[in-house]
């Protein structure tokens, strides 16, 4: 079975967003890392790549996944800032 140009273009392309997204990954584990759970970056990370595959040009998704995840995340860690907890001070008698 031999490929045409066309289909090997198109895995060389995927192949290469492929890497990209983990890259950016990798980028957003380190700025977020110690504020938003491991596992929240990567829920973060797979429903921004779910919600731009097949919508975006391959050649712009990657700047395109990056901008929507770091939104994303800051939003995130906006919202836990706005939450606090204050427990009142306690009375030695």
């Amino acid at each position: 079975m031999t490929l045409r140009r066309e289909e090997v273009r198109l895995m060389t392309a995927q192949r290469t967003i492929t890497d990209e997204i983990g890259e950016i990954g990798v980028w957003l584990m380190g700025e977020f890392g110690g504020r938003v759970p491991s596992a929240m970056i990567s829920r973060v990370l797979n429903a921004s790549k779910r919600d731009l595959e097949g919508r975006i040009d391959p050649e712009e998704l990657g700047e395109m996944f990056y901008a929507l995840c770091r939104f994303r995340l800051q939003r995130i860690v906006a919202a836990d800032e706005r939450i606090t907890v204050r427990i009142p001070d306690a009375r030695l008698s």
